[in-house]
């Protein structure tokens, strides 16, 4: 790019025979010489504000990555198989840091607009001055007024660019955070790394070359009581001592011992072991912990400074429990069925209100007292104790009834078996008091659109259903900004089913005397019949924004519509057209429709033909059928589709024609005899009878009743094609009748707007006959 180029250094990557050089004199240029300096700085410190970031980043992500393995691989010691895991995860995180801070921002193309928007937005008394000439600079102007206005506009540029100052661009606060953390981290890395350096040498050996070398150990813990395989079985609730002994005589001996342990469920924790002083002429200095009543299976491990043994395991036996129970429910009067028998698999939800009767069974051993207690909102509401009279017969179940279940409650039940073994946790019942959910609505219009008239009626379709019984069905209204109306009821079903279909409802705007330009707003609301608490459940319906207009207004919004839906069925015409030329072009040997291969001009009878082009084989030829079968399948699903959805779109015209009262017998005739009814038979019988000889011919396509099964689907193409013209021609009649009744209501207006001008000149003759 050479110096001569005007726009050098207003627009990036710039190409000579991209510019203009009768758009900038030469004193033109040199005046922008100070904006494209700046531009070309900012571009140059964006990029090094961006490196900077990624890079300290970077770095700080390495400090934290080292502390990191450094503390887990000396608590956890892990084995090399997950050390290279977590390598790699943190090499994949380095990259996606570099990507994300550098890779994505650093190498995007800055162009002289992108800078120049930049400083506009951050300095706004540039005034678009700077952004004006980097736009236009290049251009050519159409006249001399429009080349003085661009030279004038780069001159204050330039002599504005000089107040500008880069560094207010940028917001330093994220760049001195990565650049502090980076620094923080690598000095701390350096720190340990010169002060230990035999532990920062294990960390590298075990870390980065994944080596089995191990952490120096200072301590030695044995634990007594467990078989060689590390288990030890107990009586199932019992209490269970856990004895640890340090050696004295290794270099460190530990202040405390943690014990740190798993439960059968999942559950996990740590305690630490008290310390009972030495023993064994003081070579020993022992630790204990006791496990109370232990009810499952632990795992445990045992760790002092730093020495572990692990793999232990308290294996617990014979603890009371029950593998089995039901709830009896009594739900409130309200809701009018019976409530089988059910099964507690979990947290259990009952209908709030309900009395509720939990019968246990199928203990595993005989009991002989249990303890009931009833939790309500985690506080102790209420204790029970069953003793073995209250036991059922064969002492292996119970009953308990909680009279009302108003809110969520949990039930502990803790067991004491003929062994005397007492469990230590309880079982746990909860109860949720589910309270009763409104009812559930899917409702919508029916032959209503966006804009009614004054006397139209609104009918709505759905269904509306209940868990436990549906009240009162009502039709709620808003006329503008006036309050709710809600007296318009639907339904009020005495037996409260537990659902109810709306077909039929209706709400009839003309009593409500609206007027064009008002806003009605509607929705179908539904209650049941639960009596607790704030009484009924409401639900509602989605709200419909109505808009009242004129009967003429609503006509031409509807005419509107059948004019798109008709172009949108001509472009439907014209794709089952094509269907039917590609089964036309359909060829086949047999029936002697395939072109022969022509022979040389001068050749005699049986020479074969010379120029015969080596692609078309038989092989070919029967591709390019089976592509051409597949294709007019295809479009046959397709224009069925699209037909059905243009006859449901003129049902839809006819409703509201109906439901707003403006309708006809003759342009109900026009919509439903000449072009609904005739598109749905042609979307619903004839277009299948189509895909279905198409089909058969795709089945049998190179087989000889290939041809007849080709003229049979071709038939039935021209059959649904005739009729989709006939359509055709309804839509275009209807458009006329449509165009004829305009023409109509505009003679009328003239004749209105002329009568109300003759009255107004009229009553001016008078007012100037009285004034003279």
């Amino acid at each position: 790019m050479g110096s001569d180029c005007p726009c050098w250094g207003w627009r990036f990557n710039c190409h000579p025979t991209d510019c203009d050089m009768t758009s900038l004199n030469h004193d033109d240029r040199s005046t922008i010489a100070p904006a494209r300096s700046l531009l070309g700085a900012l571009r140059r410190r964006i990029r090094q504000y961006v490196w900077l970031e990624g890079l300290a980043a970077a770095l700080a992500l390495l400090g934290v990555a080292f502390w990191a393995t450094l503390a887990a691989d000396w608590f956890f010691e892990p084995s090399p198989p997950v050390r290279a895991i977590i390598l790699v995860a943190l090499a994949a995180t380095l990259v996606y840091v570099l990507f994300r801070m550098i890779g994505r921002r650093a190498f995007v193309p800055i162009t002289d607009v992108n800078a120049a928007t930049v400083l506009e937005r951050r300095f706004p008394r540039l005034n678009d001055a700077l952004l004006t000439a980097v736009e236009l600079g290049g251009r050519s102007m159409e006249n001399e007024l429009s080349a003085q206005m661009l030279s004038r506009t780069c001159r204050e540029a330039s002599e504005r660019v000089g107040e500008v100052e880069l560094r207010k661009v940028f917001n330093p606060r994220p760049l001195w955070l990565h650049c502090g953390a980076a620094s923080l981290l690598t000095i701390s890395v350096a720190m340990f790394a010169l002060m230990f350096t035999g532990a920062f040498g294990i960390w590298a050996n075990r870390v980065l070359a994944l080596s089995g070398e191990l952490w120096p150990r200072y301590c030695k813990i044995i634990v007594d009581g467990f078989s060689d395989d590390g288990v030890r079985k107990v009586a199932r609730g019992s209490d269970v001592e856990i004895t640890a002994k340090a050696d004295t005589e290794m270099p460190r001996v530990p202040e405390k011992v943690e014990i740190r342990y798993r439960t059968e469920g999942g559950g996990r924790g740590r305690a630490t072991m008290n310390r009972r002083g030495a023993s064994l002429g003081d070579h020993y200095r022992e630790f204990s912990h006791t496990f109370r009543g232990v009810l499952s299976d632990i795992e445990l491990d045992v760790v002092g400074g730093d020495d572990r043994v692990g793999g232990l395991r308290i294996q617990a036996v014979d603890s009371p429990t029950i593998s089995r129970m039901t709830l009896d429910c009594e739900p409130p009067p309200y809701i009018r069925r019976e409530q089988p028998p059910l099964e507690v698999t979990g947290v259990m939800q009952i209908p709030m209100g309900s009395r509720v009767t939990v019968r246990a069974k199928e203990a595993n051993k005989e009991l002989v007292r249990v303890q009931i207690d009833e939790l309500v909102a985690e506080r102790a509401a209420k204790s029970e104790i069953l003793e073995a009279d209250r036991l059922d017969a064969d002492r292996r179940g119970f009953s308990h009834a909680v009279e009302r279940l108003d809110e969520s409650a949990t039930l502990l039940f803790t067991l004491t078996d003929a062994d005397g073994i007492t469990g230590r946790d309880p079982v746990r019942l909860v109860l949720v008091a589910a309270a009763d959910q409104p009812p559930q609505t899917a409702v919508q219009l029916d032959g209503i659109g966006t804009a009614i008239t004054p006397q139209a009626r609104i009918p709505v379709v759905g269904r509306i259903a209940d868990d436990y019984g549906l009240g009162r069905i009502w039709f709620e209204y808003v006329i503008d900004d006036r309050e709710p109306d809600d007296d318009r009821t639907i339904a009020d079903p005495p037996d409260a089913p537990a659902a109810y279909n709306l077909d039929g409802a209706a709400l009839e705007v003309r009593s409500l005397e609206l007027k064009p330009g008002q806003k009605l707003v509607v929705s179908v609301r539904a209650s049941d019949l639960c009596d607790l608490g704030k009484g009924p459940n409401i639900a509602a319906s989605e709200r419909w924004l109505l808009e009242i207009v004129a009967p003429d207004q609503l006509r031409v919004m509807l005419e509107a519509r059948e004019l798109v839906l008709r172009q949108r069925f001509e472009r439907t015409l014209q794709e089952a057209t094509e269907t039917r030329d590609l089964l036309a072009r359909l060829a086949f040997e047999s029936d002697g429709s395939a072109p022969p291969a022509a022979a040389p001009a001068g050749s005699e009878p049986g020479d074969a033909p010379d120029n015969v082009d080596a692609t078309d084989t038989p092989e070919r030829r029967a591709a390019l059928r089976t592509l051409r079968v597949q294709s007019a399948l295809g479009n046959c699903r397709k224009n069925a589709q699209e037909v059905l959805g243009v006859a449901e779109a003129f049902d839809d015209i006819r409703k509201q024609l109906v439901n707003n009262r403006i309708d006809t017998e003759e342009l109900k005739q026009r919509l439903q005899g000449g072009i609904s009814l005739p598109l749905h038979r042609v979307a619903g019988e004839m277009f299948p009878e189509l895909e279905q000889r198409i089909e058969a011919l795709l089945a049998d396509l190179e087989k000889p009743r290939g041809p007849e099964l080709r003229n049979r689907a071709q038939r039935q193409a021209d059959d649904i094609l005739l009729e989709m013209r006939k359509v055709l021609d309804q839509m275009l009649e209807l458009e006329s009748f449509n165009e004829a009744v305009e023409l109509l209501r505009n003679i009328v207006e003239m004749q209105k707007e002329l009568k109300e001008e003759t009255q107004r000149r009229h009553k001016e003759k008078i007012r100037d006959l009285l004034k003279e």
